[in-house]
């Protein structure tokens, strides 16, 4: 067996991060924008697209537990993640491709088109998020290593999203020549070029020492695997990263409706969605620190906190663009301070699995965290749009009705509220940080003994 440096060096941090940055690069356009996408641009009705994200969102759920269970009896002298960050950061680009290139066909054509491409963009996204997700856990079990690992994988999120946000609607705009549709179909060509390439760097340069020796020999059973999903602070990872997400994808799917309906000002969108990758970059900085000095379960609540001050003070100064503005910012550190850590805390609660069980199941229970989220996200835009479709949000419109404005309100400003407040209690039960140090020294003991038996 080839021996490999057990300390992490800066180059594959850095690699680790350049994944999370081209993920975001390919995706976060379809993410973002796709809602308008489809109702303003090609012209699919508000409840067709609801069931367009409420399939391809089921379908995107059952594949990331599927994908789980793969990357779990995956064996390679790659390692069980790194084989599908290299090969399956070209179909993901490509998948991105079609999913923007509705045709220019009849209301049924372009419907039945965008729920197939849709759907195969899913499945294309999970064959890499999964393995980069489980990464984390597999890469090292060092404390300061993955905090750091995790501060650069943030940061490539952060920049990755950040970039999107910023320049996306600037390029649609320049590079369509008047046609939004044009535009989004070369914006998403160069960011997917470029974004299965930072891929592609990830897998090449990071390393699995968590999956090597006994650990990669390690037959999972399916007994083994449902007994995996009796920890208590995975459970409470797996939700509060369900609704962390939920907040965030229902925020920025409907920033546009916002800032056109609501404040009156359609140049804002690139600022709100801006905002919270901005400010996530020094945040993702200073994590680390903060938790050697607060613990994980603090970070939550404190970012649970600022997520809720800041989308109320949007509520209440939304007449004032620079107060919206900085409520954006205050929100915004809320959900950095919750996603710079969340994922350290699946990787930790990983381990407490092993340490309980004596089994390392790490594919499926980081997947079956993408599978809730995606389930929760599917509900939730399906409930977005359900919400705009009762208050008679209509694209084709010129001015939207008072009822339909109210709506995309209570949507921007007032489901995240209720899901930060969520993170906020269910994070009251999280008790690993107090224990995790003993978790560790008997993990270490135990593999030291193994690698010495062998």
């Amino acid at each position: 067996m080839n021996q490999i440096n057990k300390k992490m060096s800066l180059l594959e941090k850095i690699s680790y991060g350049s994944g999370n940055m081209g993920i975001c690069l390919c995706t976060t356009l379809i993410t973002t924008f796709i809602m308008y996408f489809y109702t303003d641009v090609v012209k699919i009705s508000v409840l067709q697209v609801g069931t367009i994200m409420l399939i391809g969102g089921i379908a995107d759920a059952v594949s990331d537990a599927v994908m789980g269970i793969i990357v779990d009896h995956t064996n390679t002298r790659w390692g069980k993640c790194r084989p599908y960050l290299i090969f399956g950061a070209i179909p993901m680009a490509a998948a991105c491709f079609f999913v923007l290139h509705v045709p220019d066909a009849s209301a049924t054509v372009k419907y039945i088109y965008a729920l197939i491409t849709y759907v195969i963009y899913t499945l294309a996204y999970t064959t890499v998020l999964i393995p980069q997700n489980v990464l984390i856990s597999a890469i090292t079990d060092d404390t300061q290593d993955r905090l750091a690992t995790n501060m650069f994988g943030t940061l490539g999120t952060n920049i990755g999203q950040l970039i999107t946000g910023a320049f996306a609607l600037t390029l649609v705009s320049v590079l369509g020549h008047g046609s939004e549709y044009r535009g989004y179909n070369i914006t998403i060509l160069i960011f997917g070029i470029c974004g299965a390439a930072l891929t592609m760097v990830d897998g090449f340069n990071t390393r699995e020492r968590m999956n090597m020796g006994t650990a990669a020999q390690q037959k999972i059973s399916a007994a083994d695997t449902i007994r995996s999903m009796k920890n208590t602070p995975w459970i409470i990872c797996t939700v509060t990263t369900l609704f962390i997400i939920a907040q965030v994808v229902v925020k920025s799917s409907t920033t546009v409706y916002y800032s056109t309906n609501v404040l009156q000002n359609a140049g804002m969108s690139s600022s709100l969605l801006s905002v919270a990758n901005i400010i996530g970059i020094p945040i993702t900085l200073i994590i680390p620190v903060i938790a050697a000095k607060i613990g994980n379960r603090n970070i939550v609540w404190v970012g649970s906190v600022f997520g809720v001050l800041g989308n109320i003070g949007i509520y209440f100064l939304k007449f004032n663009n620079i107060a919206v503005i900085a409520c954006a910012v205050i929100a915004s550190v809320g959900t950095a301070f919750v996603n710079g850590i969340i994922y350290v805390m699946c990787a930790e609660s990983i381990d407490y699995g092993e340490w309980k069980s004596g089994i390392r199941v790490q594919g499926f229970l980081m997947a079956f965290i993408g599978f809730a989220v995606k389930i929760a996200n599917s509900i939730v835009q399906m409930i977005t749009t359900a919400i705009l479709n009762a208050g008679g949000y209509n694209g084709a419109a010129e001015v939207q009705t008072a009822s339909a404005v109210n709506a995309i309100e209570f949507c921007y400003v007032w489901i995240p509220v209720i899901l930060f407040v969520i993170v906020f209690i269910i994070n009251g039960f999280y008790k690993l940080d107090k224990i995790y140090p003993q978790i560790c020294a008997d993990l270490n003991k135990k593999r030291d003994a193994m690698v010495t038996e062998n």
